[in-house]
């Protein structure tokens, strides 16, 4: 059992996943919001994709980064602060970022090269790049979570009555279902011509 202020987080924190999926073009559909806990998990936004993917474009991959940093953005939006409750998302997100940068080639500065450094058991790592390079590896990374959560918190900042509508709904019904997300956020189609990439970054 959690006590009433850790469910209302995680209210907020699982619609603040589920409004920016909801939002973002390229972002997979929802299947199921919930805040019954699941395991370590105090509650669980599952997102369903409509095709077998086996390729990931940019675009998709930018905004699954955002919506997995959608609950912290949430949670920092309303309460003001950050909670544990985060991490498992914030594992997802950087592993995913270093992906983008290292194995995919997806960095503007570094370009269509690789750095993975893994290799198979039993067969010696080799270093494949400069320290300068592994900063500015590092550095490429932190600027694609950067990013992702300026977009994640520039989405819910603009339908803040949304999160909050969706976040009661959730303290409520405890599970919701896409169909039920639909109608307490409205038409995905409209919603998604508002043009989040010209929102103002966040001051350093």
């Amino acid at each position: 059992m959690i006590n009433a202020d850790e469910r209302r987080v995680v209210a907020f924190h699982e619609a603040g996943h589920a409004l920016v999926a909801y939002l973002l073009p390229h972002a997979d559909p929802i299947h199921k919001v919930t805040i019954v806990p699941h395991g370590a998990s105090l509650g669980v936004t599952q997102l369903l994709p409509q095709d077998d993917r086996h390729n990931y474009s940019r675009s998709f991959l930018l905004d699954n980064l955002a919506v997995q940093l959608g609950g912290r953005a949430a949670e920092m939006l309303v309460f003001g602060e950050a909670t544990s409750g985060a991490e498992n998302d914030l594992k997802v997100m950087t592993r995913l970022a270093r992906h983008m940068v290292v194995s995919w080639g997806m960095s503007e500065k570094l370009g269509p090269l690789s750095f993975d450094t893994s290799v198979a058991p039993g067969e010696a790592p080799e270093i494949a790049f400069s320290e300068a390079t592994g900063a500015l590896i590092d550095a490429e990374v932190d600027s694609l979570v950067r990013e992702a959560y300026r977009r994640a918190a520039g989405v819910l900042e603009n339908f803040l009555p949304k999160l909050h509508i969706l976040a009661e709904a959730l303290l409520k019904e405890e599970s919701l279902d896409s169909l039920q997300v639909a109608r307490l956020i409205g038409e995905r189609l409209v919603l998604q011509a508002v043009k989040f990439d010209k929102l103002e970054p966040e001051a350093n």
